[in-house]
This record gives structure tokens, C-alpha cells and sequence, in this order.
């Protein structure tokens, strides 16, 4: 039985160095510590979170964190709206949210400040804040992404013992497609265990399933991380299993390692790729942009995130000068247009001569550039 703890704590919002170019997000927050739904594979097992209680059986309820946060947006100053991204080590909808509705408060206070949303949940309680999303949408911008690694009832109940069943999910995902068609909905196909969710019958079941339900997109990362006290836990639980008989195998193939080799990776992502492309579904989330400097800062980083990730699919091979050209725009203090204007992409991070010559062209065509140049002609 899962005991709950009542605890305010001090800070609300945590602000990441870089935004996440999966779900482009620039903030994080947790509405509870802990969660109840109890995924035997769940990461935040490991103990690079430190949490200090029993995962599963002690889950906290984070008091006058609305409160807290309302406060937080309102007084600071540097704080740009950003996408938020709630529920990093648990699920924002897990039970006890029916009763305490913590997550609704908190984004009642989102909606509030305007500030873009990306929430990813294993649970069809979502749909209760469907009102709330669609605000959030129609103001800012707004995703959904519900976890679906299987569309095997009984196996996700081994998995996921206490979230929502996969096909709640899907219909939780068409039932908000259905009724706030401004929301961007997908699946988080992450992650894909091998010799349990990796045969060709179940990949390509969650594409067909996630196509028919109205997902605009399909994430995917083939295996999990075994990491320390989290891979110990997981271990033990198919040992203890009618899947007993993969733990030797799965072993065999990450020979110690926190992920699974490359090869494994290479060969799945290829399969991967294909059924997007068949069944017509992006493997990306479609990126907030904001109206003010950071406009194509944000649109470039996009495009070189997202050209970057899809040549690695399908080659195998990552360009880290352009993932990091992507990445560190984000954080430039003025717009890119300007430093073109000025003939000085070249002193940006990471910007090479071939990086130049690839975002030229969308630069030039940009109608704010030309704009721009227009009025310094006329001034």
C-alpha cells in the first residue's frame, strides 16, 4: 500500500542548461516525488536522482506548489516563457492526482504566465485537464505525449503495473486529438526492451495503433538504460518472472554497459525509421517558437537538431559540431539575423564554413531578413 507524505519544498522550477532537443523543453518540475505506477523499469530508480525515500511505496505530495510557482514566474525577472516539461522522475497523472489534482493547479498557474507545455504521462487521467490544455495551446503551445513501449496488456501490466493500459492510453490520445485538435499529440516509444518489446509485431503495432488513435508523432530509442540500483531492480523483477528467460540474453548484449551497442541500435533504428515513414508519422516534436528575439534562433536550432538526429538514425553516425551549433543557439542573447547581417555567423559556437552554407539559404529567405535590409536601405 503506497503511503503518502505531505512536504513543502522550497524551490519549484529547474531550469536546464540547454533545452531538450526531444521535447524542447527548457524547464522542469516535479508535482510529486516518487510514483505510484511503479514501472519495474523506471530510471528514476537509479541514483544519479537521490531520492531519499522508497520509490514506489512512498510517493510525496509537493504542498502550495501552485503557490510557490505562481510566485516564481511572477517575480522573476530573466525567466523567458519556455516550454515546461512536468513530471521528469514520475508521472504527473499518477493516482493520487485524482484526489489532489496537484498538477491541474500547477498548470492553472502555466496557463496563467502563458508559458508553453510538453507533458508526458502513462495515465488517461489527463484528460480531465483537457480544458486547461487547450488554453495552454491556444495561448501558447501545448503537447501531449502518452509512454507506450507495448501494445501487450498483459506485458505492460508486468511493466507498468498501475499506469493506464495501452489502449486507455490511445484512446486518452484520440479522445484530446478529437477535442482540442490545436493540442500536438504523439507517442513516447521509449524505451524498447530487447527480447521483449523489440520483435517486429510490436513495433510496428505501436506505429499502426499511434496512427489510427491521431498522434502527430512517434518518439522512439531502441533499449533502456541499465544503470546501478535501477538495473539491479529490473534484473530482479524478470528473474522473478515468466521472463526469466531474457535476463541471460539481455545481459549477454549490454556486457556490463548502460546501453545496449550500437549495432543493436543501428539495426532497430532502421526498422524505426521505415514504419515512420510508412505510416506517415514524424519522429519529432514539432518545436515551440517564440514572437520575440529568440524567434529564428529557435527555428534554426530546429532545423540543425533535427537534421543533425535524423542523419544519425539512419547512418549511425552523430555530427557533434552540428548538434552542438543547434544546441548552443538556443542560448544566444540576440538574433541570429542580426549576427548575419553583420556577416558574423563564423564567431558563433560551432558555426563551421559547412554549417554556414546550410543555414544560409533559410536565413536569407526569412522575411524579417529581408525586411530588415529593406528598412537600413530606406533609413
Amino acid at each position: 500500500m503506497v503511503k503518502y507524505i505531505y512536504r513543502e519544498f522550497k524551490s519549484t522550477l529547474n531550469i536546464l542548461k540547454y533545452p531538450d532537443s526531444w521535447f524542447w523543453s527548457r524547464y522542469t518540475l516535479n508535482t510529486y516525488s516518487g510514483c505510484a505506477h511503479a514501472c519495474i523499469y523506471c530510471d528514476a530508480r537509479s541514483q544519479r536522482y537521490y531520492l531519499d525515500q522508497d520509490f514506489e511505496n512512498e510517493v510525496i505530495i509537493k504542498t502550495n506548489f501552485d503557490k510557490k510557482l505562481d510566485q516564481r514566474l511572477k517575480r522573476a525577472r530573466k525567466l523567458l516563457p519556455d516550454v515546461i516539461a512536468p513530471g521528469g522522475v514520475n508521472d504527473a497523472y499518477q493516482p493520487i492526482e485524482k484526489e489532489v489534482e496537484n498538477t491541474r493547479k500547477v498548470l492553472q498557474v502555466i496557463a496563467k504566465h502563458q508559458f508553453p507545455l510538453n507533458i508526458a504521462t502513462k495515465s488517461n487521467l489527463v484528460t480531465k485537464d483537457i480544458d486547461i490544455l487547450k488554453k495552454i495551446a491556444d495561448d501558447a503551445w501545448c503537447t501531449v505525449g502518452f509512454s507506450i513501449s507495448t501494445t501487450n496488456e498483459d506485458l505492460a501490466k508486468f511493466l507498468e503495473p498501475y499506469s493506464s493500459p495501452p489502449s486507455e492510453r490511445l484512446k486518452a490520445l484520440t479522445t484530446i486529438k478529437k477535442e482540442a485538435p490545436n493540442i500536438q499529440v504523439g507517442t513516447y516509444f521509449i524505451p524498447i526492451i530487447p527480447f521483449l518489446e523489440d520483435d517486429d509485431e510490436n513495433i510496428e503495432d505501436i506505429f499502426k495503433q499511434s496512427k489510427e488513435a491521431g498522434a502527430n508523432f512517434v518518439l522512439f530509442s531502441p533499449g533502456l538504460t541499465m544503470r546501478d540500483s535501477q538495473a539491479e531492480f529490473f534484473i530482479k523483477k524478470l528473474k522473478d518472472s515468466k521472463y526469466g528467460h531474457i535476463v541471460k540474453p539481455l545481459l549477454d548484449l549490454y556486457k556490463g554497459k548502460m546501453h545496449p551497442p550500437a549495432e543493436y541500435a543501428r539495426k532497430l533504428h532502421s526498422k524505426l525509421f521505415s514504419l515512420a515513414e510508412k505510416y506517415n508519422l514524424s519522429i519529432r516534436v514539432k518545436r515551440w517558437i517564440p514572437k520575440d528575439y529568440r524567434k529564428w534562433n529557435y527555428k534554426i536550432s530546429e532545423l540543425l537538431l533535427n537534421t543533425e538526429y535524423r542523419k544519425a538514425v539512419k547512418t549511425g553516425k552523430s555530427n557533434k559540431t552540428m548538434m552542438w551549433a543547434g544546441l548552443n543557439l538556443n542560448n544566444l542573447e540576440e538574433s541570429i539575423l542580426d549576427v548575419y547581417k553583420r556577416r558574423e555567423l563564423n564567431k558563433l559556437r560551432n558555426f563551421t564554413k559547412n554549417i554556414i552554407e546550410f543555414v544560409e539559404p533559410y536565413l536569407e529567405k526569412s522575411k524579417e531578413f529581408k525586411l530588415r535590409k529593406g528598412l537600413d536601405k530606406f533609413l
